[in-house]
């Protein structure tokens, strides 16, 4: 660490601008702050598109695209820490696995009307007839928040000073 020089933390208009221009890009490696603040706006644009979207098929596609947005930064970060960017690739298909599921079964969206009606045996009856579609659908969603806890341990982490696999670090420079 010693032959290394630490750059300048990027401010949120600089990351930003640099993410955007690197959505393709799944080679080399990203810094904290330029994943943190692109996934800030990321997220953002996720919660707005999630207030005017009310059809459940419109709101999983609108939330594949939004996801996609966040797929190379967060590729780079994993490399940036030596790990291999198949961890967001994974997590990333759980997620679809989950939005399409969750778009097309109907079972989720039924049960809450069941629920918000209040008839218990009502929905007792129907959680039996549907076990199986809610066993896939919670399985499904357990496979993708460990994936999204991995990734987002991995987001953590400092990268090391030295040039890895995925190339030179964005964060230091030889001294």
């Amino acid at each position: 660490m010693e032959n290394y020089k630490e750059l300048p933390q990027l401010g949120m208009g600089e990351a930003i601008k640099l993410a955007s221009s690197r959505l393709t890009d799944f080679k080399g490696r990203s810094r904290r702050s330029e994943f943190w603040w692109w996934m800030l706006v990321v997220l953002v644009g996720n919660f707005v598109l999630s207030w005017f979207i009310t059809n459940m098929l419109v709101s999983g596609i609108a939330s594949i695209v939004v996801m996609f947005l966040g797929l190379a930064v967060t590729a780079r970060r994993l490399q940036d820490v030596g790990k291999s960017a198949t961890w967001v690739y994974a997590s990333y298909g759980l997620g679809i696995i989950y939005q399409i599921l969750m778009a097309t079964s109907g079972v989720m969206a039924q049960y809450v009307m069941i629920a918000q009606s209040g008839n218990i045996d009502k929905l007792m009856a129907f959680a039996e007839e549907n076990a199986s579609s809610f066993l896939l659908i919670g399985l499904v969603s357990l496979l993708w928040f460990i994936s999204c806890l991995i990734v987002f341990i991995f987001t953590l982490m400092d990268g090391k000073p030295e040039t890895n696999k995925y190339g030179p670090s964005p964060k230091y420079v030889e001294a």
